[in-house]
């Protein structure tokens, strides 16, 4: 056995054994379904959701529409839409909006989301405060089912569970199932107190607790990363509602894509140089222990699978070349036995993989109230190996080359 199959074996199992986990954890911290959502208004806390929006002419208007939607008491709700900049008809759009009277509008120079976010932060005392980008859409009771959460005098902050809004062509009904993936892993990583992700798209946070930990901090052009780590680093309690269901567009096209999780993957390498004590580290306990390293380890691993299958089949393609060479053109043998049966650990070990991923997609979706099996998912696992060490090789690239990422 060479170091190549040795470390293959390594990632192999270690993805299993993490799925594995996931899955044993979500049965066994089972949550409960009962969901109290006729609360007395005069107990529910003030609330300020703030939209960021930076060149979103042609979403924003229904951003802000579907926030005043929102089943919540309107003398509760705020709403500030901040126009970061933008260069084409966003402020315009926004200014339809400026006579509500739960909207408030800010324009200032382009600075960046947490500049957006931090603006609009001197302009609201709300004992809650929100995000939502403006390219997302939230569903009328998302913002109540949040809200409950906060009778936990423990809980800094909660996030959403986010859907594909309307999922057109290959790229965005790949990124549909992973959607769906993303809700099961972001509701087990709760249930073990191990969030490391505040997603823009309505996650809500005490004030009392942004007041004590600070503003938005640019965080490599991941603040919502950067501020949820920055929680956990001081041990403030995230959690997840998977009943608060948020829209939200995006990538078409194979370069947008890219050019997204770049991003994603370059501020997460950055930010866990930033919260190096974080890793290893037990006073983190599952998230310090586990989640943190997985999660690097998984980048890693990802990178190494696919440059091995690119090395073996530009190898086969050599002999295939050399063996053309000696005996000229041949057609191929074909063996079929049909008693005979591949038991390699390697194949197995794949296979288990591979229906455990279906397991844990079908679960999400169901935390998400959409059903446990759809098309998108077997498009998934088909391609979705195949393009991540893109952006994967290429955010590790420019992390320690330190050469930054640009938003758009």
């Amino acid at each position: 056995m060479d170091i190549t199959q040795i470390v293959m074996y390594i990632v192999l199992f270690l993805s299993l054994y993490f799925e594995v986990f996931l899955l044993i954890t979500f049965f066994e911290r089972s949550e409960s379904k009962e969901h109290n959502t006729l609360v007395d208004e005069d107990s529910l806390p003030t609330v300020a959701v703030i939209v960021p929006c930076f060149n979103e002419e042609t979403t924003v208007a229904g951003t802000l529409r579907s926030l005043l939607a929102l089943s919540y008491p309107s003398q509760k709700l705020q709403i500030i839409a901040v126009n970061d900049g933008s260069t084409d008809g966003t402020r315009e759009v926004l200014e339809a909006f400026r006579d509500h009277e739960q909207i408030q509008i800010l324009n200032k120079e382009n600075g960046g989301k947490h500049t957006a976010m931090n603006a609009a932060l001197a302009h609201t005392q709300a004992d809650v405060l929100g995000c939502l980008d403006a390219d997302s859409f939230v569903e009328p009771d998302a913002l109540i089912q949040i809200i409950r959460h906060f009778e936990d005098s423990e809980v800094a902050a909660v996030t959403p569970s986010i859907k594909v809004y309307e999922a057109r062509g290959l790229i965005q009904t790949l990124q549909k199932a992973e959607y769906g993936l993303a809700i099961f892993v972001r509701n087990v990583f709760a249930r073990m107190d191990s969030l490391f992700i505040t997603p823009g798209p309505f996650s809500f946070f005490r004030r009392s607790v942004i007041n004590e930990v600070g503003p938005w901090q640019h965080g490599h052009s991941t603040e919502d990363l950067e501020m949820c780590l920055r929680l956990q680093r001081l041990h403030k309690k995230v959690t997840n509602e998977p009943n608060a269901i948020v829209y939200t567009k995006t990538p078409k096209t194979l370069p947008e894509l890219f050019k997204q999780r770049l991003r994603w993957t370059y501020g997460f390498l950055r930010n866990a140089v930033d919260y190096q004590k974080l890793f290893l580290n037990p006073k983190y306990g599952t998230l310090g222990m586990l989640v943190l390293p997985m999660s690097l380890f998984s980048l890693f691993g990802a990178v190494f699978l696919f440059s091995a299958l690119i090395w073996n089949v530009l190898v086969l393609f050599a002999r295939e070349f050399v063996r053309f060479q000696t005996v000229g053109l041949t057609a191929p043998t074909i063996q079929f036995d049909m008693f005979f049966i591949n038991t390699s650990s390697i194949l197995t070990i794949t296979i288990a993989l591979v229906v455990l991923t279906l397991v844990l997609m079908g679960l999400g979706k169901r935390l998400a109230r959409d059903s446990y099996i759809s098309l998108d998912m077997p498009i998934y696992l088909v391609l979705y190996g195949f393009i991540t060490p893109l952006w994967l090789t290429a955010a590790l690239y420019k992390a320690i080359a330190n050469t930054g990422v640009r938003w758009r």
